[in-house]
């Protein structure tokens, strides 16, 4: 496959999709609902730029390979529904937001009615899996896939990209993580939150355990490391409320815990929820969507 694609969306993770992308050769067109992230793009070698769908769907070359990467549901059928008098028999288009599984199914049939491919990509790693290289998880046609493998060889780590499936399968899979990822967050700010308890009578400090589980335990991880850095630097997490905002995907984690039977996700979204309420504390928690997600958070009054 040439290296050639045209990307949607020029947030937080798109942007360093791109950029990755462009540093791996990739010709890349772009698009963005607001023209001043994209006349800052285009800037660098390898990245043009476009100013509407049409535009847009004229510089990517046929068949066509789009990549969506929107966080709005809503937002997303509104930009297909932009692109589908544009497109050909034979593209594709990629859905690489955390969208809801059952949602992508209705959006690759409707592309499909056209000729044109979907695949539903779950996209892990943050934004720095984003610009050094993410995990993927990818559903729809295999033949299509195996067609782009390229392309998801050079956004990803090592061995961080498979099929998952048919068409939803990549999403779903995604968002299976997203719930484990609640609850090992959601442990971690609940087993910090009993240590602050007992401070005055051990004197611990906090930094110094964060230092200890991110080297050589048996919980050491990426969410290990964003919070000992965040403990590193007391007037970063000082500045947190207890209350951890609204996340785009607590309404799916809501069905995922009632369809498949999770209580570890469903007590993991009642903290997030009841910290909303100041009956819990989730400051570990908004200080570690804030690290790898650049997602914002509620300042201390």
């Amino acid at each position: 496959m040439r290296k050639q694609i045209g990307f949607i969306g020029l947030g937080k993770m798109g942007t360093n999709m791109v950029l990755n992308l462009a540093d791996k050769k990739w010709e890349v067109i772009v698009y963005n609902r607001s023209p001043k992230k994209t006349k800052k793009i285009v800037k660098r070698k390898n990245i043009s730029g476009s100013y509407s769908i049409e535009e847009f769907c004229k510089k990517v070359p046929k068949p066509r390979v789009i990549w969506l990467m929107i966080t709005s549901g809503k937002a997303i059928d509104k930009v297909i529904s932009g692109l589908l008098p544009h497109l050909s028999r034979g593209d594709i288009v990629i859905d690489g937001g955390n969208s809801f599984y059952e949602t992508s199914i209705k959006r690759y049939n409707r592309l499909k009615r056209k000729g044109v491919y979907f695949l539903d990509v779950g996209v892990s790693g943050g934004v720095e899996g984003a610009r050094k290289g993410a995990c993927m998880m990818i559903g729809g046609n295999k033949s299509v896939f195996k067609r782009l493998d390229n392309l998801f060889r050079d956004m990803c780590v090592k061995d961080g990209y498979g099929y998952m499936g048919s068409v939803g399968a990549g999403h779903f899979v995604k968002g299976i993580h997203n719930a484990i990822e609640y609850g090992m967050m959601s442990s971690l700010n609940e087993g910090f939150e009993a240590i602050k308890k007992q401070q005055k009578r051990f004197g611990t400090e906090l930094k110094e355990v964060a230092k200890v589980y991110d080297n050589g335990s048996i919980i050491q991880g990426k969410l290990t490391h964003w919070l000992y850095d965040s403990l590193k630097k007391p007037e970063y997490l000082d500045e947190i409320s207890c209350q951890v905002p609204f996340g785009d995907t607590e309404k799916e984690m809501r069905f995922l815990e009632k369809k498949f039977k999770m209580p570890m996700l469903k007590q993991a979204r009642l903290i997030r929820y009841h910290s909303r309420k100041n009956q819990v504390c989730g400051q570990i928690i908004s200080a570690l969507r804030n690290k790898f997600g650049g997602h914002k958070f509620l300042k201390k009054k």
